[in-house]
């Protein structure tokens, strides 16, 4: 047979997929990207609202799902709005301001719940009212890029690029308070002025009730003249002025005044560097719901978690027998210890913890707790948690009738969720909150109650090595 004539398999050519074509938005994702279905394959858009029908365009195929881009939106959401940030398009700040600002928080709400069910099998037993504020004009803590060309010495100041690691030259910030208008022309100026600005990387902004500070991060010393410059830029707006060298935070001037701000009628300072609740508005709703919500008495004992430098510790300190805050920075420990003290808070005490790390042997941990907070960063609190978990099987001390969570990610909430199901607690009470309005960003409350019967004893200790 001639060997011309043998046929050979050939491989089958990939399905493809047509570039543009036609569909409806289901829903949101948890990072604000449209969800659709098409021919059985989930598709991601940019900039879509669910119950539009657009024409879209494929820029990335993966195996399980595709992204797309708008090419034609044919029905239009009744929540789409023209953003109002002239940077929009092109700044990675925010993400939702082509969304009204009601229908952000109800697609927030509904993403958190509907990730609750189906990775914990839990429904709040009470649904609270988001917490909110302004959609503008309500951050108090930034960070400003920098980024000084020295061959055509300009600077770019600004926030990156939306999914890019680049620098976007910005003229103003609409979340960022309105006297701070004319700061990004002044700063990029003064940068394109002074000596080795090079050196400066990036500027901290950090705002009190009656003053701010910006600090700026340089990698080397800076000269006299440079100091004078930053320091009239800083008077310009009224602001103190720090730098920072590595770890060494110097003042920049004779700094008037205090960086503080009021809750509850409490005062409690700060300094550059320190963690602040970006929002001010909704985080004086929090700390009121957190009262609320854990009806306090004189004879609580309260254990706080991740306690920072006393934002939930103190308001809650003033109602309650005791309380007891634990963070894993030495400096915001004695950060929340100075500020108790000058507010004349005698009942409350913190330490200092690593609590991703065994804490059994700690001397707070063998006190008596009835109720219990936790404020934990985005990774959660399992293991911290799950060290509960094993003093409870153990008849130790720690066994609080309610426990507040804080959660600044959905994905951390569910897991440490399901982990606190298996401590004999419910999710009694849950809210959204908007600490970061036109941004993906989602945080929420979870009040927990101890359930009469507590569930079948689970394989928990062992996942976390207790």
């Amino acid at each position: 047979m001639s060997r011309n004539k043998i046929q050979y398999g050939r491989p089958k050519k990939a399905k493809q997929t047509p570039s543009q074509f036609n569909i409806t938005i289901d829903n949101l994702s948890l990072e604000g990207r449209g969800v659709a279905r098409n021919k059985g394959k989930t598709v991601f858009v940019e900039g879509a609202i669910p119950g539009e029908m657009l024409t879209v365009k494929i820029e990335k195929q993966h195996k399980h799902y595709d992204e797309a881009s708008i090419v034609a939106i044919n029905t239009a959401s009744e929540h789409r709005i023209s953003p109002q940030c002239e940077h929009y398009n092109d700044c990675g700040g925010c993400q939702l301001q082509h969304i009204e600002t009601d229908a952000q928080l109800n697609f927030k709400q509904q993403a958190v719940l509907s990730l609750l069910a189906r990775g914990a099998k839990i429904t709040p037993t009470k649904i609270d009212t988001p917490l909110s504020s302004s959609g503008f004009h309500y951050r108090r803590s930034a960070r400003i890029g920098v980024n000084f060309i020295t061959q055509t010495q300009t600077a770019i100041v600004g926030f990156r690029r939306s999914n890019s690691n680049q620098l976007l030259q910005v003229s103003n910030c609409m979340v960022l308070p309105e006297y701070l208008s004319g700061l990004f022309d002044q700063l990029r100026n003064t940068l394109e002025n002074i000596e080795n600005a090079k050196t400066i990387t990036h500027v901290e902004y950090l705002q009190g009730d009656t003053t701010g500070a910006l600090t700026f991060r340089a990698m080397s010393k800076l000269s006299t003249q440079t100091c004078a410059m930053l320091e009239k830029l800083l008077q310009n707006f009224k602001l103190q002025g720090f730098i920072r060298y590595d770890d060494q935070v110097v003042p920049l001037a004779n700094n008037p005044g205090s960086l503080d701000y009021n809750v509850n009628q409490l005062s409690l300072s700060f300094k550059p560097g320190d963690f602040l609740q970006v929002n001010a508005a909704v985080n004086q709703q929090m700390i009121s719901r957190a009262v609320q919500w854990l009806a306090l008495n004189k004879k609580d004992r309260i254990l706080d978690l991740f306690c920072g430098l006393g934002n939930f510790s103190l308001p809650i300190a003033q109602q309650v027998k005791s309380l007891t805050g634990v963070e894993g920075s030495t400096t915001m420990v004695e950060r929340a210890t100075a500020n108790a003290a000058q507010n004349n808070l005698d009942n409350a005490q913190f330490f200092s913890a690593d609590l991703s790390q065994d804490i059994q042997g700690k001397s707070w941990f063998t006190n008596s707790y009835n109720k219990l907070i936790i404020d934990p960063p985005r990774n959660g609190a399992s293991e911290v948690i799950s060290q509960l978990l094993t003093a409870n099987e153990e008849g130790t001390s720690i066994n609080p009738s309610h426990i507040l969570y804080i959660a600044c990610d959905p994905s951390s909430l569910v897991r440490d969720a399901k982990l606190l199901q298996t401590l004999g607690y419910q999710m009694d009470k849950f809210s959204v909150m908007d600490m970061f309005p036109n941004t993906t960003h989602i945080e929420s409350m979870a009040l927990f109650v101890k359930r009469t019967k507590r569930p079948k004893k689970s394989n928990t200790q062992k996942l976390f090595g207790h």
